[in-house]
Order: C-alpha cells, then structure tokens, then sequence
C-alpha cells in the first residue's frame, strides 16, 4: 500500500462516532494561507470554502474524499471556491453519478451552472448540486440534520450586504461555528460555541494588505462576549503573522486563542468538554 493509503486507512478514526473534529485544509499560493476548514462528525465530511489547493491538502493527510457530505461556502468569492471542481473529481473518484451538494450565498447556483456547463455536466445526475435557501440576517436555516448532527448557515446584516455566510456544526452537545473572513463570532446564532473558527488580520501588520475582515482584537472581544470556548484564528500568511494575531487577541482579554496553520486538527470529545488542538 502506498503511504496516501496507509494514512487513509489510520485517519478513518477521524470519522468514528466519539467527538467533533475540524481540520484546517486550505493549501498555500503566494505564501497565504487559502480557504478551506474540514469538519468531521457522524462519519461524515464537511468543507467549508475550497480554496486553491484544498483537495490536495486532504488528499495529502489521507482523509478519504468519498466521505464528502457538501462543501460550504462562506462567500462566493473566487478565493472559496476555486477548487470547487477539483472536490468534486476526488469525491466522485470510481463512481459514474454523482452529485456533490454546494451551499453558500445567493449567487451560487449562477457560480455551480458555469462550473457545470464547463465540465460538461448536467447538475441533476452528475456534478455539483446548489442548494438553498441562502440566510436571512438574523435568522438560521438548517441545511443538513441526520443521526444527531445538525448543520446550519447564518449571517449578519453587514455580512449579508457583502455576501458572506457562517456555519454552526451542532453534534450531541458539541459545537463549532466557521465564520470565514466575514463577522460571524458576533452573530446570535454562533453563541456558546466550543470552538470558534474565524479568518483575521493583524491589527499591527495592516499595512501589508487592505484591512476589509475583522482585526484579532475585534474577534477576540466578540468570542468574548458569545462566550466561545476556544478561538482558532485562520488565514495567517506566514508563522509571524499567526503570532502577531494570536497577541493581538489574547492583548484584548481573550486568553483561549491559538492560530489554525494548515495540518491543524481540533477534536472535541463527546464524553467530555475538553477542546484538543494537535497537528493531523
């Protein structure tokens, strides 16, 4: 067996019934991080934004791609979606019809036609699949529920201008809510989450690129006031940044913060409330 394989047969404890786990997957172009958060529960597999090069960073950690559920995406962005296709392909490895469902703001069934009609398929037996209804600001729509994990979207009503959408992963009393690079932490509906997974930008190192997400400091007062167990800080351009993120944060009064690198694994046991963050 190859080494891909032996990993892939190693991780498949990575789908076992016992906690709520979450990998940061997005691959690397021109040194940043790209989109992409794997969410694992009930034996399934979740992607939230699929960057450039988020398939192969999966592939490369042996999670086994048949697993796909849906992919999610947090906007409609070129930056989430531009492996959109290559998901699909590693989904539908070895299987002649199938459909990969793909959730996010209004506009993507006009994103998921084009991709289809690009790859020559038809949507309804083969390819990617939108779903909707997109979220109104305020209010939650469940877009997955099946043997005790409940996944719903939500926005905000500057979010919702913008086109920008989170996620909450409800799983028998477990719980991580995926905010992208919108303004998620603060919403209603990603109060009392264990774990917060939100895109950030340092305060301090602005002046390196234009400041249109929330700043560290920002997420960390907002994960503070919605009670969030732990913040996971996503989309650091190099180990620097992270570190400068990460005490811009904790300098705000959150003290339960750590930078998501890619190869991250989160893993929130369901026999207890610990929050465990290890490299996969």
């Amino acid at each position: 067996a190859t080494y891909a394989e032996q990993q892939a047969v190693a991780n498949e404890d990575l789908f076992d019934s016992t906690a709520l786990r979450a990998i940061v997957c997005g691959g690397s172009e021109n040194g940043a991080q790209q989109p992409c958060l794997a969410v694992v529960a009930a034996g399934r597999l979740f992607v939230v934004d699929a960057g450039s090069g988020a398939a192969d960073s999966l592939i490369q950690r042996g999670v086994p791609m048949e697993r796909l559920q849906a992919v999610l995406l947090t906007s409609s962005g070129l930056q989430q979606m531009s492996d959109l296709s290559a998901m699909y392909r590693q989904a539908s490895t070895g299987q002649e019809n199938t459909l990969l469902p793909v959730y996010g703001p209004a506009d993507t069934q006009r994103t998921v036609d084009g991709l289809n009609q690009a790859a020559g398929m038809d949507g309804a037996a083969r390819g990617l699949q939108a779903w909707g209804p997109s979220p109104e600001p305020g209010r939650s729509v469940i877009v997955f529920e099946q043997d005790g994990l409940v996944v719903s979207a939500f926005t905000t009503q500057e979010d919702a201008f913008s086109g920008r959408v989170g996620y909450r992963f409800d799983y028998r009393g477990r719980s991580i809510v995926v905010g992208g690079d919108g303004r998620m932490v603060g919403a209603d509906a990603a109060a009392n989450a264990d774990v917060v997974l939100q895109g950030a930008q340092s305060q301090a190192l602005s002046h390196r690129h234009e400041q249109t997400g929330m700043t560290a400091a920002q997420v960390a007062a907002e994960a503070s006031s919605a009670n969030a167990g732990l913040v996971v800080l996503t989309g650091a351009s190099n180990q620097m940044e992270a570190q400068v993120q990460v005490s811009e944060a904790r300098a705000a009064g959150f003290n339960d913060v750590v930078s998501g690198r890619v190869g991250t694994l989160i893993e929130l046991p369901l026999d207890n409330m610990e929050i465990n963050v290890r490299p996969l």
